[in-house]
């Protein structure tokens, strides 16, 4: 594949990440920082520390810090210590938190079902149902270069 061709998908990937996000329904009385720690928390496959969650959003530590103290004051996380070792702290959502982020979620999906069936026939559909395990695929990728995992 050309330059041309690899910058041009890295913009068309990030013009529908950013018209996704758009799409989300807005956590009212949160800042976006706090809304993106919010999503990360929830994505991480245990309860996360702070730290854990800087280096996912590749945010100061200060700037998560901040974070979630607001969304403890909402009520959307909580801050338990580690039954392994008590010094560190996992933050773990809430049932207002999971509600919250399980809401955005079924706004996202829902315009993209809709633009999905609005704009793509059934041929294109299956098509882009192909290219979304190929992009599986090369997320999946490490080079021998830069073995760095996610």
């Amino acid at each position: 594949m050309q330059d041309e061709d690899i910058q041009r998908l890295r913009g068309q990937l990030k013009l529908l990440q950013r018209r996704m996000r758009h799409e989300a329904l807005p956590v009212t009385g949160l800042s976006l920082t706090a809304t993106r720690v919010l999503g990360a928390a929830a994505r991480a496959a245990d309860p996360a520390q702070p730290g854990d969650l800087t280096g996912l959003l590749q945010m100061t530590t200060s700037n998560v810090a901040a974070a979630l103290r607001e969304l403890e004051a909402a009520g959307l996380v909580t801050r338990v210590r580690d039954a392994q070792d008590r010094r560190k702290v996992r933050i773990v959502l809430t049932g207002e938190g999971q509600s919250v982020v399980a809401a955005s979620r079924r706004e996202r999906d829902s315009w993209l079902g809709q633009a999905i069936e609005a704009l793509l026939e059934p041929d294109e559909q299956q098509l882009l149902r192909a290219a979304g395990d190929l992009m599986q695929r090369l997320a999946a990728y490490e080079s021998p270069a830069n073995p760095n995992t996610y």
